[in-house]
């Protein structure tokens, strides 16, 4: 714990934010935390700025047919990123 909270010290250092090193690591995590999670959706070429609650009841109100394809789809995305990370190298 010792050596995490030296790094996070000299990190906060390094990054010129010296006033944050004399904090605890709850007050800096609240300050560095970002204050709003949004889900962003692409559309050709437009893009819509959701809260995770609002996405959550335009999904929830599909249709079964709808809900359906979007399962289909999201799990093919879900595919293709962990064969990415199947493959990826060290460093």
């Amino acid at each position: 714990m010792l050596l995490a909270f030296t790094l996070l010290e000299a990190h906060l250092v390094l990054r010129k934010r010296q006033e944050l090193a004399r904090c605890t690591r709850q007050s800096i995590w609240q300050l560095l935390s970002p204050t709003l999670e949004v889900v962003a959706v692409y559309y050709r070429q437009r893009v819509c700025l959701l809260t995770l609650a609002e996405f959550a009841r335009i999904l929830l109100q599909l249709d079964e047919a709808a809900r359906g394809k979007l399962l289909e789809k999201i799990r093919s995305i879900e595919r293709g990123l962990y064969s990415l990370l199947e493959n990826a190298r060290p460093p």
